[in-house]
């Protein structure tokens, strides 16, 4: 392995989480999991601060992430700014993970996620290295 391959392999990853505020005890499993057995950098929305200019810090979190993770309830099907950053993600071709709490949730998403591997927040927790080839297979391809 050459000196910029292994870069690449260690790299640690810039991952945005979005998620309802109404799933908080999903997201922490999520997150749990992300910095357990994952060398990635997790942003969500709980770390903006008071009187920051949260658009903007939103914006720039989006463009800059490596993976996107959205965490699909019913809960965030139904906000609009879990929908909006999706949609941004999915505008600037960022790699989408879903993580969806029921199954027919995923049929609900107006943006095209056909050609996206998904995850069932359960199998997860079982199964914490089930993202590891998505993660692998996204380092390879940078």
């Amino acid at each position: 392995m050459n000196a910029i391959q292994e870069k690449k392999r260690t790299q640690i990853l810039r991952v945005f989480l979005s998620h309802s505020k109404s799933d908080e005890k999903d997201i922490k499993k999520i997150q749990s999991i992300l910095h357990k057995y994952y060398n990635l950098r997790v942003f969500t929305s709980e770390m903006l601060s008071a009187g920051e200019d949260w658009r903007t810090k939103l914006r720039e979190e989006i463009t800059q992430c490596d993976i996107f993770i959205v965490l699909l309830s019913p809960n965030s099907i139904e906000s609009s700014w879990v929908l909006t950053e999706l949609g941004a993600a999915w505008g600037l071709e960022k790699l989408i993970i879903p993580i969806f709490t029921q199954p027919e949730i995923l049929s609900k998403v107006p943006v095209e996620l056909k050609n996206t591997e998904s995850f069932d927040i359960s199998y997860l927790e079982e199964h914490p290295e089930a993202l590891n080839h998505v993660i692998d297979h996204y380092k390879e391809s940078i």
